[in-house]
């Protein structure tokens, strides 16, 4: 009598999947988990863990971050989220592109920016990230309150007196704030009805809705004003412009005219920071921004945290007013 058995049905998995799995086991994941995350039996992540069996022939696009560098990226992630300014999946990947850049590693990525790909990987290297919606405040719910701002005040004032920097405040010279405004280009204008004798009237509009050009505003509370810098959108700015604008200020340009994470970088690291070396400013100092997402990448807290630049983010929606 002849029994035919049944093969066992062989799971299939790449050679990416076993990396990212043993890099998770590598950072704390258990077992089970990563088994079931990436669908690699849990005897085989086991033995090629340890060592027991040969890793096979390497084959697609390799790791490009060391477990390290990504834990340092998710413990960023999670210090930016626990201030009240949690990063978005651009922040993230404007963080790598810089760290790439400095690095002057070589990677698979386009413009040292990472795709869809690498970032689907990165979240299944780190399953204790997750991706939520941010609730977007009503301005009636974002209205600043007496209240909230002296709170405010007392956290800021209470950080800078643990860390020992609150003194600085007491030099003028040692404490600055920036911002940007973008002014459109070709602002499409139109006819509202409004109150009689109504001075100005202002419609607002949506970030993307126009070309703009950025320019972003330095200055201290002695009234000293380091060179600005300006964000055009063009691919290659004419040299006509070049030529005109002063060579002490900085000039970015971007896709479309807007601050990102890289060109707030490059102007903090070779604008600003030179102007403080330049004018012998005494370090640290303090450095008030809000919490806009063009302000927020690892490299740039890495380069204050080693330069003494004290970055202090603004009470959320308090740095704009509204008549309505």
């Amino acid at each position: 009598m002849c029994i035919q058995m049944t093969p066992t049905k062989k799971l299939q998995y790449s050679e990416q999947d076993l990396q990212n799995a043993l890099l998770a086991v590598e950072n704390g994941l258990s077992y089970n988990k990563a088994s079931k995350s990436f669908k690699i039996p849990k005897t085989t992540l086991i033995y090629k863990y340890q060592g027991k069996t040969p890793m096979p022939r390497k084959m697609g696009p390799s790791i490009i971050l060391t477990a390290e560098e990504e834990n340092l990226l998710v413990n960023w992630l999670f210090h930016m989220c626990d201030r009240g300014f949690p990063a978005t999946k651009d922040t993230l990947l404007d963080s790598i592109q810089l760290l790439m850049k400095n690095l002057k590693r070589e990677n698979p990525f386009t413009n040292n920016r990472p795709g869809r790909r690498w970032y689907e990987l990165f979240q299944n290297r780190h399953p204790e990230l997750t991706v939520r919606v941010s609730q977007s405040l009503s301005r009636a719910r974002a209205s600043v309150t007496e209240g909230a701002i002296r709170n405010w005040f007392s956290e800021a004032k209470a950080y800078l007196d643990l860390q020992k920097y609150f003194d600085i405040s007491n030099d003028s010279n040692r404490v600055f704030n920036c911002d940007e405004s973008a002014f459109f280009l070709s602002p499409k204008e139109s006819k509202v009805l409004v109150r009689k004798g109504e001075d100005a009237v202002y419609n607002f509009i949506n970030n993307d809705e126009k070309e703009c050009l950025t320019a972003l505003i330095m200055c201290n509370t002695a009234g000293q004003l380091p060179p600005p810098m300006v964000v055009y959108s063009y691919k290659r700015i004419p040299q006509k412009v070049v030529e005109q604008v002063p060579k002490e200020w900085g000039v970015g340009r971007t896709e479309n005219g807007w601050m990102t994470g890289e060109s707030f970088y490059e102007y903090i690291t070779n604008i600003f920071y030179s102007w403080l070396v330049e004018n012998k400013v005494e370090l640290p100092i303090i450095l008030f921004v809000d919490g806009h997402t063009s302000h927020l990448t690892m490299a740039l807290s890495e380069f204050c945290s080693k330069k003494g630049i004290i970055l202090v983010f603004l009470f959320p929606n308090s740095t704009q007013s509204y008549n309505l």
